[in-house]
């Protein structure tokens, strides 16, 4: 498993890309913000933390419901 680092401006994902934060993750420090990398990683966003979280898939899940 690669290293998350992590600096002020953004992280590189564990696919290597870098992400730079939006400008609203600084107005919204104190709120957990869920990012998605284009490789479809997504991760939490809190108070200058970045945690993985364990839903990788782009798609609707199981519990998504749709309706009749």
């Amino acid at each position: 498993m690669a290293t998350i680092e992590v600096d002020d401006k953004g992280f590189t994902c564990e696919c290597g890309m870098r992400n730079e934060y939006p400008h609203y993750v600084q107005e919204h420090w104190s709120v957990r913000l869920v990012y998605s990398c284009s490789c479809q990683r997504q991760y939490v966003l809190y108070r200058g933390t970045v945690t993985k979280t364990s839903r990788e898939s782009a798609g609707p899940s199981e519990s998504d419901g749709f309706g009749d």
